[in-house]
């Protein structure tokens, strides 16, 4: 009785492994540790306040922007800033530069038909500017950042996990004994 070996697929080499790692790792340290050793910020859009016109930015776009001096800002640019406590919004605004005068800065959304009801102050030390844009790439972060993603990633290795078990028992049920077989010779009697 002959055995034979099922074919199975040759280890992995270590630059397969390699190139494994950089095609993972490599876009997540251009996201992360690229924009850190350049100085500068990240934000995702997570509104849809400027997606419109030629040079809209649109919700999950991440935002890449320096700090620089609010009087260095220019009609055109697009910042992110914290609008003053009395206009009632809760967080940061990203938003396009429509004048600058001697009261402060004003802004407004490319999808809005109307300008801020706020004025930056020109005498705030710094705000972000945005140097250059990754388009949808931050529905990622936006996806990691909601509870619902979390429990449906938990919930899906969950159930892999247990699918995985459930195949490896019926498997190990099913798995074939090499036993040697007795051999009985007849000998012949003199």
């Amino acid at each position: 009785m002959e055995i034979t070996t099922s074919p199975h697929r040759p280890a992995p080499t270590p630059w397969g492994r390699l190139l494994a790692l950089v095609v993972v790792l490599g876009p997540v340290s251009i996201l992360v540790l690229l924009p850190i050793g350049l100085g500068l910020e990240r934000y995702v859009m997570s509104g849809d306040s400027m997606d419109g016109g030629d040079q809209g930015i649109g919700q999950g776009t991440v935002l890449f922007e320096r700090v620089v001096p609010v009087n260095e800002v220019r009609v055109g640019d697009v910042i992110t800033y914290r609008p003053p406590e009395e206009s009632g919004v809760d967080g940061m605004v990203t938003h396009r530069v429509v004048a600058v005068g001697t009261d402060g800065v004003v802004t407004q959304g490319d999808a809005e038909p109307l300008r801020d009801p706020w004025v930056l102050a020109t005498d705030a030390p710094e705000v972000s500017k945005v140097v250059f844009t990754l388009p949808w790439v931050g529905y990622a972060y936006l996806l990691i950042e909601d509870p619902g993603t979390w429990v449906l990633v938990l919930l899906s290795a969950g159930a892999l996990a247990a699918l995985l078990s459930g195949e490896l028992r019926r498997r190990r049920r099913a798995r074939p004994t090499l036993e040697p077989a007795l051999v009985t010779e007849s000998v012949p009697e003199a």
